[in-house]
Formats: C-alpha cells, sequence, structure tokens
C-alpha cells in the first residue's frame, strides 16, 4: 500500500479531531456570550437600582426603604463581580478551545501537505516507471526490425 494511501487514514482521524475541537470551541463561545449577556443585565438592574435609591433619597423616603434598596444594591454589586469572574473563566476557557482547535487544525494541514508530497512523489515514480517501460518497449522494436 502506497504512503499516501497508508497516510489517509490518518487524515479521516484529524479530521473528526479537528471538528471536534471546533464544534466545543464553538459551544464555548455560545456560554461566554450567555455569561456576558448576564453581567449586563445585572448591570443594567443595577443602574435602574441606583436611580431609583437617588429618587428615594431625595423624596425623604423612609428609612428602611432606603436601608432595603442600598442592601440590594450591595446584593446587586457582588452579583456583578461573581459574574465577571465567570466571564473572565469562561473567556479563559473558550481561549484554550480555540488554541486547542487551531492546533488540531494546523496538524491537520501538515498532514494534508505532506500526503500531498508523498502523492506527488508517487505520480513522479509511476510516470518514472512509465517512461522507462516505454523506452524499453521502443528498444525492443527496434531490434525486431
Amino acid at each position: 500500500m502506497k504512503k499516501s494511501k497508508r497516510l489517509s487514514v490518518l487524515i479521516k482521524i484529524e479530521e473528526a479531531n479537528e471538528r471536534e475541537e471546533a464544534r466545543k470551541f464553538s459551544g464555548y463561545q455560545k456560554v461566554v456570550q450567555e455569561n456576558r449577556k448576564k453581567l449586563s443585565d445585572l448591570q443594567g438592574y443595577l443602574d435602574e437600582y441606583k436611580d431609583m435609591f437617588t429618587q428615594l433619597s431625595s423624596r425623604g423616603t423612609e428609612a428602611d426603604k432606603i436601608r432595603s434598596c442600598y442592601a440590594f444594591i450591595s446584593q446587586l454589586n457582588a452579583a456583578i463581580s461573581q459574574q465577571q469572574k465567570l466571564v473572565n473563566e469562561t473567556e479563559r476557557a473558550a481561549e484554550e478551545y480555540r488554541r486547542n482547535w487551531l492546533q488540531a487544525k494546523q496538524r491537520m494541514e501538515i498532514l494534508e501537505k505532506t500526503i500531498g508530497k508523498f502523492r506527488d512523489e508517487e505520480l513522479r515514480h509511476e510516470q518514472k516507471i512509465e517512461q522507462m517501460l516505454a523506452d524499453e518497449l521502443i528498444r525492443y522494436k527496434r531490434r525486431d526490425e
């Protein structure tokens, strides 16, 4: 069996590996987007409650309501901090998946180039043999004449 044929089995394996790594990366990108959306939502809620706090404070609202609003703002700040950490972690993980995918893609491309070189080499070898056989045939024909 030719080298190019034997290595073509490896191409199928590397293609499957590259597709799997691309799928993981794509999936994690979605997780990052979802986490960013949640962070954005939390920041929006925080802005709303800060406005509400400002309004309550300026109207001379009861101290209990102001304390309650302030406590909720503190909880939102803590939730935003946690969500930001989660966004950072998922971004790092997504970057790792991206690197894995690019490495798998690069391995596949290198293997494809190598197989292409082997095929070219095999073709040149076959053409050389064909030329030698054609030359040999011509010599035998000339002898018979």
